[in-house]
Protein backbone atom coordinates (compact mmCIF):
# COMPACT_ATOMS: atom_id res chain seq x y z
CA UNK A 1 0.00 0.00 0.00
CA UNK A 2 2.80 2.55 0.99
CA UNK A 3 4.54 1.65 -2.58
CA UNK A 4 1.16 2.55 -4.35
CA UNK A 5 0.84 5.94 -2.39
CA UNK A 6 4.71 6.78 -3.25
CA UNK A 7 3.73 5.72 -6.73
CA UNK A 8 0.95 7.84 -7.07
CA UNK A 9 2.35 10.52 -5.21
CA UNK A 10 5.02 10.80 -8.00
CA UNK A 11 3.05 10.11 -10.77
CA UNK A 12 0.64 13.09 -9.79
CA UNK A 13 3.28 15.88 -8.72
CA UNK A 14 5.71 14.47 -11.14
CA UNK A 15 3.74 15.47 -14.24
CA UNK A 16 3.73 18.75 -12.94
CA UNK A 17 5.30 22.07 -14.55
CA UNK A 18 6.93 23.78 -12.00
CA UNK A 19 8.30 27.21 -12.67
CA UNK A 20 12.16 28.16 -11.58
CA UNK A 21 13.17 31.90 -11.94
CA UNK A 22 9.96 32.23 -14.71
CA UNK A 23 11.28 29.20 -16.70
CA UNK A 24 9.60 25.69 -17.10
CA UNK A 25 12.14 22.76 -15.68
CA UNK A 26 11.05 21.59 -19.13
CA UNK A 27 12.68 23.99 -21.06
CA UNK A 28 15.86 24.39 -18.69
CA UNK A 29 18.91 23.06 -21.36
CA UNK A 30 17.28 24.59 -24.40
CA UNK A 31 19.34 27.45 -25.08
CA UNK A 32 18.51 30.10 -27.92
CA UNK A 33 21.26 32.25 -29.46
CA UNK A 34 21.46 35.89 -29.47
CA UNK A 35 23.36 38.29 -31.81
CA UNK A 36 24.48 41.54 -31.07
CA UNK A 37 25.90 43.90 -33.45
CA UNK A 38 27.08 47.03 -32.90
CA UNK A 39 28.24 49.21 -35.87
CA UNK A 40 30.17 52.39 -35.87
CA UNK A 41 29.51 54.41 -39.86
CA UNK A 42 31.77 56.37 -41.57
CA UNK A 43 30.93 60.59 -41.49
CA UNK A 44 29.83 60.10 -45.09
CA UNK A 45 27.46 57.96 -44.57
CA UNK A 46 23.68 59.09 -45.43
CA UNK A 47 20.66 58.54 -43.25
CA UNK A 48 19.08 57.12 -46.46
CA UNK A 49 22.19 54.12 -46.26
CA UNK A 50 21.84 53.95 -43.19
CA UNK A 51 17.33 53.49 -43.36
CA UNK A 52 18.62 50.74 -46.47
CA UNK A 53 20.69 48.88 -43.38
CA UNK A 54 17.96 48.61 -41.10
CA UNK A 55 15.05 47.48 -44.42
CA UNK A 56 17.91 45.03 -45.24
CA UNK A 57 18.51 43.77 -41.88
CA UNK A 58 14.47 43.56 -40.41
CA UNK A 59 13.04 42.22 -43.41
CA UNK A 60 15.30 39.06 -42.83
CA UNK A 61 12.65 38.17 -39.70
CA UNK A 62 10.57 36.41 -42.51
CA UNK A 63 13.54 34.78 -44.70
CA UNK A 64 15.79 33.64 -41.83
CA UNK A 65 15.58 29.70 -40.72
CA UNK A 66 15.18 30.09 -37.12
CA UNK A 67 15.58 33.24 -36.27
CA UNK A 68 12.84 34.90 -33.80
CA UNK A 69 13.37 37.94 -33.21
CA UNK A 70 15.64 41.07 -34.82
CA UNK A 71 16.01 44.56 -34.36
CA UNK A 72 17.49 47.58 -34.84
CA UNK A 73 18.42 51.03 -33.61
CA UNK A 74 20.14 53.63 -32.67
CA UNK A 75 21.82 54.92 -29.41
CA UNK A 76 20.61 57.79 -27.53
CA UNK A 77 23.00 57.63 -24.84
CA UNK A 78 25.82 58.67 -26.30
CA UNK A 79 28.23 55.91 -24.11
CA UNK A 80 28.87 53.62 -27.15
CA UNK A 81 32.44 55.26 -27.83
CA UNK A 82 31.47 55.83 -31.16
CA UNK A 83 29.15 52.78 -31.99
CA UNK A 84 26.03 54.62 -33.15
CA UNK A 85 23.69 51.77 -34.29
CA UNK A 86 23.04 48.33 -32.68
CA UNK A 87 21.09 44.89 -34.14
CA UNK A 88 19.92 42.29 -31.51
CA UNK A 89 19.10 38.96 -33.61
CA UNK A 90 17.77 36.11 -31.30
CA UNK A 91 17.89 32.55 -32.89
CA UNK A 92 16.38 29.26 -32.02
CA UNK A 93 19.24 28.01 -31.11
CA UNK A 94 23.15 27.91 -32.03
CA UNK A 95 23.06 26.29 -35.51
CA UNK A 96 20.48 28.04 -36.87
CA UNK A 97 23.19 31.24 -35.84
CA UNK A 98 25.66 29.27 -37.35
CA UNK A 99 23.85 28.80 -40.49
CA UNK A 100 22.93 32.08 -41.08
CA UNK A 101 26.37 33.66 -40.89
CA UNK A 102 27.51 31.44 -42.93
CA UNK A 103 24.35 31.91 -45.49
CA UNK A 104 25.02 33.52 -48.94
CA UNK A 105 22.03 35.99 -48.21
CA UNK A 106 24.26 37.37 -44.74
CA UNK A 107 27.60 37.51 -46.90
CA UNK A 108 25.60 39.45 -49.38
CA UNK A 109 23.98 41.86 -46.87
CA UNK A 110 27.68 42.12 -45.90
CA UNK A 111 29.30 43.51 -49.28
CA UNK A 112 26.15 45.72 -50.43
CA UNK A 113 24.96 47.42 -47.24
CA UNK A 114 27.81 46.90 -44.67
CA UNK A 115 31.04 47.36 -45.89
CA UNK A 116 30.84 50.29 -47.82
CA UNK A 117 29.59 52.46 -44.99
CA UNK A 118 31.27 50.71 -42.27
CA UNK A 119 33.71 52.31 -40.47
CA UNK A 120 33.92 49.60 -37.37
CA UNK A 121 31.75 46.78 -36.31
CA UNK A 122 31.77 44.96 -32.93
CA UNK A 123 29.43 41.50 -32.85
CA UNK A 124 29.25 39.44 -29.69
CA UNK A 125 27.14 36.17 -29.68
CA UNK A 126 26.28 34.37 -26.83
CA UNK A 127 23.75 31.60 -25.41
CA UNK A 128 20.80 32.40 -23.24
CA UNK A 129 18.11 30.13 -21.78
CA UNK A 130 14.67 30.01 -23.31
Amino acid sequence: MKNIIITLFVLFFGSMVIPVNGQNLEKIGEEKAAHIVLFKFKDRTTTKQIQSLKNEILKQKCTIPGLLEISFGEDFTSRAKGFTHAEVAVFRDRKSLEDFNTSDYHQQLIITHIKPVLEDILVLDYQQKK
